[in-house]
């Protein structure tokens, strides 16, 4: 399943990688090949969801492990009565356990070089998972069977990447979790079988069930290749050519590195710049796209 089935113009999305939610359509039919509610219902019934694949959320927060956990599986019946009170399971690395998920996720990590993960989240009506947060990536999500309402902020943190630790390691501050209590959403988005939708890194979100039927989406994760990626592979290059330079392994004395280090820091800024200063886009080029689609 390439990006066009998920999308509209896609040529236009890799040109200008949207920074505003979007809304697609598609025939619901041609979304179920992913996954379908009765298969995780079948799966959960079945135990056959290992530990390592699955979280449960409730009331905005990740149920503890222990709670439900015994060696490598879940408890027998935990994850279904996990369900029947309202909580919402999240099925993680789909693309290790659906083949259809599988190629999904490598097509369009070969179309976008973006890092790619593929997660499912099934909530049962009048529930919802996590409470307002961001991802430090963008998010295409496939809304499979029943409805769900994203009510979404604007960014608080400009292009958050995995160093902000998303919600979870940075938080919000007071400040900003009274703002959120007490300022409507600027938008929200109710999501029904057929629906894709793009959603940008940063955006605030806080999503729930919709109606009286049991939600099933997927979060197709994005981890875009940024700037500062590049200027790390750049940098990574450099320091690799270093190695072959006896200059470079030598030892710094360590009285000049404890008393006195700043001619060895100048020395090592020179060579630096020098070294990136004689290297060229070309001689990067292809080792950054064999990088960027995931097979260097």
């Amino acid at each position: 399943m390439p990006l066009s089935d998920l999308v509209d113009n896609v040529p236009k999305i890799l040109t200008r990688w949207p920074s505003k939610p979007l809304l697609f359509k598609r025939h619901p039919n041609s979304l179920t090949r992913l996954l379908t509610l009765a298969e995780v219902n079948a799966l959960v019934d079945a135990h056959c969801l290992a530990a390592r694949n699955v979280v449960l959320l409730k009331d905005g927060e990740i149920i503890h492990r222990d709670t439900y956990v015994s060696g490598d599986m879940p408890r027998s019946g935990a994850i279904r009565a996990h369900l029947d009170q309202g909580g919402t399971i999240t099925l993680r690395d789909l693309q290790a356990l659906r083949p259809a998920v599988s190629r999904l996720c490598d097509e369009i990590r070969q179309e976008t070089g973006c890092r790619v993960h593929i997660n499912a989240y099934m909530t049962p009506p009048g529930g919802h998972g996590l409470t307002y947060h961001y991802d430090p990536y963008a998010t295409l999500i496939i809304q499979v069977a029943g409805r769900k309402a994203w009510p979404l902020h604007p960014p608080i943190v400009q292009n958050p990447m995995s160093e902000h630790g998303a919600f979870e390691g940075r938080g919000f501050t007071p400040e900003e979790r009274q703002w959120l209590a007490t300022t409507p959403p600027a938008q929200t988005v109710t999501l029904e079988p057929g629906s894709v939708f793009w959603l940008p890194r940063g955006y605030i979100h806080a999503p729930y069930t919709v109606g009286e039927e049991t939600s099933l989406h997927l979060t197709i994760a994005l981890k875009e290749r940024t700037r500062h990626w590049l200027a790390e592979r750049l940098a990574a290059e450099v320091l690799t050519q270093a190695l072959v330079d006896p200059a470079l392994r030598a030892e710094v004395p360590p009285a000049e590195l404890l008393d006195a280090p700043g001619p060895a820091i100048e020395r090592a800024r020179k060579y630096l710049l020098g070294a990136l200063l004689t290297m060229t886009p070309d001689d990067m080029t292809g080792p950054v796209r064999r990088m960027a689609k995931g097979v260097a």
